[in-house]
């Protein structure tokens, strides 16, 4: 199994590449609340931070299911 992390300005996501998987983790940028948009307010995190959050969580995940992590990568974000 691999473990590939997408994001972008509106957060990130984990992915498998199992299809039963899929999508095993999201995440808005909102700085206090994860499950939120913090799009055009003081609580939205920078690129870089999301980009930061968006491995180390992978990483993480890949660990948890001794899966392979694949890197992260930018998605437009139409894409995600």
């Amino acid at each position: 199994m691999k473990i590939t992390g997408y994001y972008n300005e509106s957060g990130y996501q984990v992915e498998s590449d199992n299809p039963m998987d899929g999508i095993l983790y999201q995440a808005g940028n909102h700085a206090l609340d994860s499950q939120q948009s913090g799009t055009g307010t003081k609580h939205q995190l920078s690129l870089e931070t999301i980009r930061q959050y968006c491995v180390q969580t992978a990483v993480e995940i890949a660990a948890e299911k001794d899966a392979d992590f694949t890197g992260v990568e930018y998605l437009e974000s139409e894409d995600m």
